[in-house]
């Protein structure tokens, strides 16, 4: 049998229940502009490799 971590929410940090999506969440707990926080937060952070030739 394969064991399936439980899901934590990026922004509030919430352990969603095991019949919960991540995307279900999103929707029905946060708001627009802070999920829109979260992703540009993110983009932020990325970091760009050089490619080699």
């Amino acid at each position: 049998m394969v064991f399936k971590p439980p899901v934590e929410c990026p922004i509030c940090r919430d352990v969603l229940e095991l019949d919960r999506t991540l995307e279900g969440h999103l929707v029905e707990t946060h708001t627009h502009i802070e999920v829109a926080r979260y992703v540009a937060s993110r983009s932020d952070q990325v970091e760009v490799q050089p490619i080699s030739d």
